[in-house]
C-alpha cells in the first residue's frame, strides 16, 4: 500500500482539528437533544437506569401513587409523570 502524505502549515492543521472537534460536538448535541425530545415515554427498566434506581424502587413508588400506562401488555412511563410524582414527594 501507498502511502500518500500531504505536507500542510501547522496553522491549517490546528484549524481543521478544531473544525472537526466543533462538528463532532455539535452532532453529539443534537443527538443529545434529538433523544431527549424523543424520549418522553420510557419502559420500567428504562427509567430505573435513567435515575439509577431498582426496579423494586419503581414498583413501591407505583404503590404510592406514580402513573404508568399499560398498552398491549407494555407498560410505559413518562418522565412528565415521574416529575410530577417526585415534586409531589418533595420535603
Amino acid at each position: 500500500m501507498v502511502k500518500l502524505q500531504i505536507p500542510i502549515p501547522d496553522t491549517l492543521e490546528n484549524e481543521l482539528k478544531d473544525m472537526i472537534r466543533s462538528a463532532a460536538a455539535q452532532a453529539i448535541d443534537e443527538a443529545v437533544q434529538r433523544e431527549s425530545k424523543a424520549k418522553d415515554w420510557m419502559t420500567q427498566k428504562e427509567l430505573a437506569a435513567w435515575l439509577n434506581i431498582s426496579y423494586g424502587t419503581i414498583q413501591v413508588w407505583r404503590g404510592l401513587g406514580l402513573k404508568v400506562a399499560t398498552v398491549m401488555g407494555k407498560t410505559l412511563v413518562s418522565k412528565q409523570e415521574v416529575n410530577r410524582f417526585l415534586e409531589s414527594h418533595q420535603n
